[in-house]
């Protein structure tokens, strides 16, 4: 298995799926983040213009400007993103109104074994498994990923590599908006009628409250 150093990362994975036809195993260390290997692999697909599905653990303020950036420049079309948990208010604010628009976002737990990221691009899918880390690992002194790189035809197949990632995260990703949509229905009724719930110890208007405690207006008697 190939050793690439996190400096040469960008050159040498090109270089290694050309040289591997397409299917490279690789190891490097905890310095190469998910942006690296991005920029290293996704201008084979097609110039990297295209569909991304990343799956993470979790994403950051600078990784949320790091795809809003390529967002903005065309690089990204859409964007399906999954994380472990519910990232959602960060997403939202930092991709914007319009942004959003292009990107599909949900979340579940037990995603660590099956992070990645693919790009479709308008002829060849590349696909990138392994530990996707939003900043440099502190922790991981070497880790393992897998790349692969082929034709749209034969990658987007039902038999396909990525054809069968993608349709199973858009499953996961059909199950939390079903949950979600759920969860709001049941809270807008509540929400409801709360609202129609008359405050406790309010009294009808024009209404006196007349308690045994209640002192009598005291009257002052003038002698004639």
């Amino acid at each position: 298995m190939a050793y690439i150093e996190p400096c040469c990362a960008e050159t040498q994975i090109p270089q290694l799926l050309r040289k591997e036809k397409g299917n490279a195993l690789f190891q490097t260390n905890g310095d190469v983040t998910i942006e690296k290997l991005m920029q290293a692999a996704c201008c084979m697909a097609s110039s990297g213009f295209g569909e991304y599905w990343i799956v993470i653990r979790e994403v950051d303020v600078m990784l949320m400007r790091f795809l809003a950036r390529w967002i903005d420049r065309g690089w990204i079309r859409s964007l399906h993103l999954l994380t472990e948990g519910n990232q959602q208010a960060l997403v939202a604010s930092e991709l914007g109104a319009e942004r959003i628009k292009i990107t599909d976002y949900g979340w579940r737990e037990g995603l660590a074994s099956a992070q990645m990221f693919c790009c479709v691009g308008d002829r060849e899918t590349i696909v990138v498994q392994g530990e996707m880390l939003p900043v440099p690992s502190a922790t991981a002194s070497v880790t393992s990923y897998s790349a692969t790189l082929g034709q749209n035809d034969r990658m987007l197949g039902s038999e396909g590599l990525a054809g069968s990632l993608i349709e199973n995260l858009q499953a996961v990703l059909r199950q939390q908006k079903r949950k979600t949509r759920k969860e709001k229905n049941t809270e807008e009724p509540k929400a409801e009628a709360k609202t129609e719930e008359q405050p406790e110890g309010e009294t009808p208007e024009g209404d006196t409250a007349k308690t045994g405690t209640e002192k009598p207006e005291t009257e002052t008697a003038t002698e004639q």
